[in-house]
């Protein structure tokens, strides 16, 4: 049976009176039923009806026009304010996600919403199904687009106005731990999402630089040394926008927190001091190697250098070479174990955990 719950609007489809599923206030079969008619054969019914069909076929641009025919007829319709913001913002481009205009229209939903702590969850929750949602397709877009330049500032931009969004929605529901949770854990996406793309392409042009480098290859040498600082650069640019996102996961962290999810689920949490801990361990571990690595290729190098000079035709340019042949093994070892397994085990780069874990 079709109804429309008395307290915040919302229609939904039950068999027996039972709690809304957004705001949580018992449904009353014939009360909502009665409402639900009541909205269908008023005068912006047929309006309505054919917007939220609209919305179903995400036929986004079409539901804002019959949005607008009814706010134009009536100005206090909350319904129709709620559902244009949704339609607003999944109608939005890649580059221009309109969550400010979409959180005018939601606050005007609850301006002329008769309950308005009923409207108020209602509409978080929307929100909190809107920015899932929508999401993905900033992420699928870093994904395409992720070997150029200034794409994950695009990337950590472009979700920190989406963020905005659910930020409203925290507000409007400070108590309610699943909108928390979507902010964290798309924060988490977000800071994971690089990858190795920056550091395997600084890596890929360090190893041709050397090769180049020792095959003599003067002009090769320096477009290898060119890629490798662009990549260098990117990956600092990743690094510190990475760190503006975490600072913004530190609010839903906060969150999860105070109401109990992170104590009671430790299991789940990334912040829990058993995860710390064991995390701590593992650095502290991968530290050691990567001092005992350096340690045995700086005895190499030394005990090259001294059976060199101590030969009867002692060659100078192993002087200058021996560094670089090392540095190239280094880097090898870097990308292919030290660097990657840190990526498996701490979702980053060794050098954003040595970042986090404060350790130079």
């Amino acid at each position: 049976m079709q109804v429309k719950c008395t307290s915040c609007g919302a229609q939904q489809n039950i068999s027996e009176a039972q709690n809304c599923d957004y705001c949580g206030n018992l449904i009353e079969l014939k009360s909502a039923k009665d409402n639900y008619q009541s909205t269908l054969n008023g005068e912006n019914g047929n309006l309505m009806a054919m917007a939220e069909t609209a919305i179903e076929a995400t036929n986004w641009e079409e539901a804002l026009q019959f949005y607008n025919q009814v706010l134009t007829k009536e100005i206090s319709n909350s319904d129709a304010w709620l559902g244009k913001g949704i339609a607003i913002v999944y109608s939005s481009k890649i580059g221009d996600i309109k969550v400010t205009e979409a959180i005018a229209y939601w606050k005007n939903a609850l301006k002329h919403a008769p309950n308005q702590e009923a409207m108020g969850k209602r509409v978080a929750k929307e929100i909190n199904n809107v920015v899932k949602i929508f999401f993905p397709n900033l992420l699928n877009h870093y994904k395409e687009f992720s070997n150029l330049d200034d794409t994950y500032l695009e990337l950590a931009s472009r979700f920190l106005v989406l963020e905005g969004a659910i930020d409203y929605a925290i507000n409007l529901c400070p108590d309610n731990a699943d909108f928390f949770q979507t902010g964290f854990d798309l924060c988490d996406q977000v800071i994971k999402a690089p990858n190795a793309f920056a550091s395997t392409a600084q890596g890929a042009a360090a190893a041709s630089m050397v090769f180049n480098t020792l095959a003599g290859n003067k002009y090769s040498a320096q477009s290898d040394q060119s890629e490798y600082f662009k990549a260098k650069q990117r990956k600092n640019q990743i690094n510190e926008f990475a760190n503006k996102i975490k600072s913004v996961q530190n609010k839903y962290t906060e969150g999860l927190i105070r109401l109990g999810v992170f104590e009671n689920n430790t299991s789940d949490s990334t912040t829990s001091s058993q995860q710390i801990d064991i995390e701590v361990e593992k650095f502290n571990k991968m530290k050691k190697e990567n001092i005992i690595v350096i340690f045995i290729f700086v005895i190499l190098y030394l005990v090259s250098i001294i059976g060199n000079l101590s030969s009867n035709d002692p060659n100078p340019d192993l002087i200058f070479l021996l560094p670089i042949c090392f540095s190239f093994y280094y880097f090898i070892y870097f990308a292919a174990s030290l660097n990657k397994r840190s990526k498996k085990f701490f979702g980053e780069s060794w050098v954003q955990a040595s970042k986090r874990f404060k350790i130079k």
